[in-house]
């Protein structure tokens, strides 16, 4: 017997009909009609609820994003990112000094960055980077899944982010996490990826990522961590930077060198999986050390007195030209050289020590002076004022801060410390070449260069010795070298003011060459108080470039109202340059980030005095070299060149000054102490020849032994109108070749025709001292 039942279509048939009757009588039942009813009323009520819900869902979600979208970037926006610029300021030859910045970054274009840091990058952070449209779905979706256990675990979940996704977020969101974020991120990066090809997303992310350490770009990393461009990376390198960007602070190699090396073998390797190096050459980049050459974001760069000048007078600028210094990624052109100012600190640093040694040596706490100083320091701290003021008795203070030995050694140390300025100046151009404003920018932050002013001493003499020139009296006329008195009044009181020469030696009848060669005072005084007075000293040497305001005595002849080195620098490029004065200048030019110029700067330049007495004068200047009191620049340095300069030691050696020239170059050098009552203890190591010389001699010898910079041996040209006669050194008259003191001396038109009127067809040039003049010195000093 089968026991499988066979299927029978009447079965079928008869099952139909009594669905049909049961039907029926429930549709005609109506209780049960009521009941299907209200089914039917609560399947409406539901559909129509959820559907009002997925309306409502649909309808907040625009509106949010509406919302939400309102304080995003608009489309001009994202076309014109507008990321902080660092300002980057250029020396004459091309070599980049400082940058000015909030955040140090400079923008490169694509082709100027390492391949090896773009496949690093795209390996890293986004290895299907040119395959989405700015949202990556499937890592999305396995990152969210991911993310579920590591929340539950107590874990941060991990980013999905591509490439554009962190460029909307660096440039237009705030790091912060959470869902209004992520979608203002998702719906920029869109429309980032609508506005610009893959290669733009790549270098404007390149350009904007943060390295940590203060850099911001490729470029400011490259150099900032390896000394090099963005372009000269290497794999090893690029590898390291890339692996810094998960976290700057805890990647970066200069603080955390081990777990940076484990962070970019690890890039290496994924490097590999995205098949852009092979495993041979990952294990040879991983077995390759991290050499780093790091600079850190506060170093000033080369020449950080004068770029923080430069600084300022952009800062002047700004207004009128529209621009930030600090965002807007200028590009400066300035007069600097590199080389000139690598020779200037060297020559500069190597003299101040030895400078330093002296002063440490041979300073004396313990004499009276000493001690007067000490006293007065210490009451002069901050720390004495703060224990007065808490109720300390002045007396109590005083011994309190004396006997904490090591806070008053570094009190008086710090007294003691030995501060120089130089610069150097292109005469026929102003432009300036050199610049050393202090020992430490960090730590002394006066620019002694023209933030200080001190007295000149005698390198202002030639000022005095220019309007007596000009006016006709001849180098070889005499004057006595003679103790002087000279009556004037000082606060409404009688006073004789007696001037001496620096070794106090006297002598007879001088002549003005002799008398500036050997920087003789009595002489000069005389010259000011019978011929040249002080309103006429202080018209020429404004006309020359002095802007400092000046007494208006007879005291200024010896160099008494302070002045600035810049300043004393740039009057003496007047005598370089023909007698025609040319303002300094430190910037040339101004481009935007888009090398558009912004401002291009010429100097101002005049006729100060004529070619004639200028050269007069430069030949006097000259004789301060040759056998003057410059003329350790020639025995000691063997600076052999065409020159001419000028010492200057003011009252107790406060100040010690070189003015030197040659036909393309003027250079002024300063050294003292910021605290005036701190002088050099001796004439043997503090006058101008021997504490500020022998920078001088050192940086000339340098610059003219250096080919690269052009600087040919010349010479001084004697316009046609200045005449050489030959003068007896004793007499001061013309003499014969054959007289054993005789040398030529230089005459301009004025000086021969003042002689003629006065002695015809005599011989003599030795202008007596009958010759009618106003008396002079009345001024106060």
């Amino acid at each position: 017997m089968n026991d499988k039942s066979e299927h029978n279509p009447k079965d079928d048939t008869k099952d139909d009909a009594y669905s049909s009757d049961l039907r029926e009588r429930y549709l005609n039942d109506p209780t049960y009609r009521r009941r299907l009813a209200a089914r039917r009323k609560w399947r409406e009520r539901i559909y129509t609820v959820s559907l009002a819900a997925v309306f409502l869902i649909f309808v907040s979600a625009i509106g949010i994003m509406i919302y939400w979208s309102t304080d995003l970037p608009s489309l001009e926006q994202l076309e014109n990112p507008k990321p902080q610029l660092a300002t980057e300021v250029y020396s004459y030859d091309g070599v980049l000094l400082t940058k000015f910045f909030m955040e140090n970054r400079t923008v490169v274009p694509l082709d100027s960055i390492s391949k090896n840091l773009i496949n690093a990058l795209i390996a890293t952070e986004d290895v299907e980077f040119y395959n989405h449209w700015g949202l990556n779905l499937r890592r999305l979706a396995i990152a969210m899944v991911e993310n579920i256990g590591r929340v539950a675990s107590g874990r941060r979940a991990h980013g999905a982010s591509t490439i554009t996704q962190q460029l909307a977020k660096n440039l237009w969101l705030t790091p912060a996490r959470h869902i209004k974020r992520k979608v203002q991120e998702l719906m920029i990066a869109i429309q980032i990826e609508r506005t610009y090809t893959k290669n733009e997303i790549l270098e404007l992310y390149l350009n904007t990522v943060y390295f940590g350490k203060g850099a911001y770009g490729a470029e400011a990393a490259a150099w900032t961590y390896f000394a090099k461009p963005a372009s000269k990376l290497t794999v090893s390198e690029s590898a390291t930077l890339i692996g810094i960007l998960k976290s700057p602070e805890d990647y970066n190699p200069v603080d955390n060198i081990q777990i940076s090396k484990k962070r970019r073998d690890l890039i290496l390797d994924l490097m590999v999986k995205a098949e852009i190096l092979s495993d041979v050459q990952a294990v040879k980049e991983k077995a390759k050390p991290i050499e780093l050459k790091f600079t850190p974001v506060t170093d000033r760069g080369i020449a950080p007195y004068f770029t923080e000048y430069v600084r300022q007078q952009l800062k002047k600028e700004a207004a009128k030209f529209k621009f930030d210094v600090f965002r807007d990624g200028l590009i400066v052109t300035t007069t600097l050289d590199s080389r000139m100012q690598a020779y200037a600190e060297k020559a500069y640093n190597e003299h101040v020590k030895f400078l330093q040694e002296k002063i440490e040596k041979s300073w004396n706490w313990k004499s009276r002076k000493g001690q007067e100083l000490q006293e007065k320091f210490v009451k002069e701290s901050e720390r004495f004022k703060q224990l007065v003021e808490s109720g300390v008795s002045e007396k109590e203070a005083a011994e309190r801060l004396k006997a904490d030995k090591r806070w008053l050694d570094s009190l008086l140390a710090e007294k003691l410390v030995v501060q120089a300025a130089m610069v150097a100046i292109e005469p026929s151009t102003g432009h300036i070449k050199a610049w050393v404003g202090g020992r430490d920018f960090e730590k002394y932050k006066l620019d002694h260069v023209w933030q200080a002013r001190r007295q000149p001493g005698s390198t202002f003499k030639p000022f005095v010795y220019t309007v007596a020139i000009d006016k006709g009296i001849p180098p070889s006329y005499q004057l006595l070298n003679q103790p002087i008195a000279i009556q004037t009044t000082i606060n409404a009181k009688d006073r004789v003011w007696t001037p001496k020469n620096a070794d106090n030696e006297i002598g007879g009848f001088t002549s003005l060459r002799d008398a500036l060669k050997n920087s003789l005072n009595y002489v000069t005084v005389r010259l000011a108080q019978q011929h040249v007075p002080p309103e006429e000293i202080i018209k020429y040497a404004k006309k020359m470039g002095i802007s400092s305001p000046l007494r208006q005595d007879l005291s200024l002849a010896l160099g008494t109202s302070e002045v600035t080195p810049l300043e004393l620098t740039s009057a003496y490029s007047t005598f370089a340059n023909n007698g025609v004065h040319v303002e300094p200048i430190a910037i040339l030019r101004v481009d935007d980030k888009f090398s558009s110029t912004i401002a291009s700067y010429k100097t101002d330049r005049w006729e100060a005095i004529s070619r004639e007495t200028n050269y007069v004068m430069v030949s006097m200047l000259k004789s301060v070299m040759d056998g003057g009191t410059g003329s350790s620049a020639r025995f000691r340095y063997n600076f052999r060149l065409e020159a001419g300069g000028k010492t200057g030691t003011t009252q107790n050696n406060a100040d010690a000054w070189f003015m030197g020239i040659t036909p393309q170059l003027a250079c002024g050098i300063w050294t003292g102490f910021d605290d005036m009552r701190i002088q050099y203890t001796s004439m043997e190591y503090g006058q101008g020849s021997r504490a500020a010389l022998p920078i001088w001699a050192n940086f000339m010898k340098a610059c003219y032994e250096d080919k690269s910079l052009g600087l040919q041996p010349r010479y001084f040209l004697k316009p046609e109108r200045v005449q050489g006669r030959l003068v007896s050194k004793k007499s001061g008259r013309f003499t014969e070749s054959g007289t054993p003191d005789a040398y030529v001396e230089y005459f301009i038109d004025a000086s021969l025709k003042r002689y003629a009127s006065l002695y015809g067809s005599s011989d003599t040039l030795s202008l007596p001292q009958s010759i009618p003049t106003k008396k002079r010195g009345e001024g106060q000093f």
